[in-house]
């Protein structure tokens, strides 16, 4: 004969622990919902778009501040 499971018992246990139990098709709660890099490149070239536009703008911001301020001033 088999011992009898406690299924409820065990699902007590899961809960209980989740964070140290590894399980091979779950994660944690915190990460069920969030999206799936589908294609890594693509993730990667518009992060470098976005960071080269900010950079832009940053250095252009630099260089016409000050006749920016002196436009202000008079």
């Amino acid at each position: 004969m088999h011992p009898s499971i406690d299924h409820q018992a065990l699902e007590r246990l899961a809960r209980r622990f989740e964070r140290d139990l590894k399980f091979a098709r779950h994660s944690p709660r915190e990460q069920r919902w969030l999206p799936f890099a589908d294609d890594a490149e693509r993730a990667e070239a518009r992060d470098a778009a976005i960071g080269f536009t900010v950079f832009v703008a940053f250095v252009a911001a630099l260089i016409y501040l000050p006749e920016v301020m002196l436009w202000l001033m008079s």
